[in-house]
């Protein structure tokens, strides 16, 4: 049997092509990009899921629905503090 495909942590896609993860779901995508400095510039907000893919937030609120990792009332497009809040989860700081 398969395991659920699920939505693991928030990355960015920086214009070079560079991903970055984040350490665990309490990360935001603006502390990434804070990570990450002037190169994230214009990064796009994505996700990784447990498959190892990165992902849009349309496709990660897609997978995250069908997981039951967050209610359908999140929408279109997923962002990080959907996640944790879904999960209880309180927000890193940097």
């Amino acid at each position: 049997m398969a395991t659920k495909l699920k939505v693991l942590v928030p990355a960015i896609k920086e214009k070079s092509g560079k991903v970055i993860k984040a350490p665990s779901k309490a990360y935001s995508h603006d502390e990434l990009k804070k990570m990450a400095g002037k190169a994230a510039k214009g990064a796009k907000h994505e996700f990784e899921l447990s498959n190892g893919r990165i992902v849009t937030r349309k496709v990660a609120a897609k997978v995250a629905e069908k997981a039951g990792e967050v209610p359908k009332s999140v929408g279109k497009k997923l962002h990080s503090h959907d996640l944790r809040r879904a999960e209880g989860i309180k927000k890193k700081k940097m």
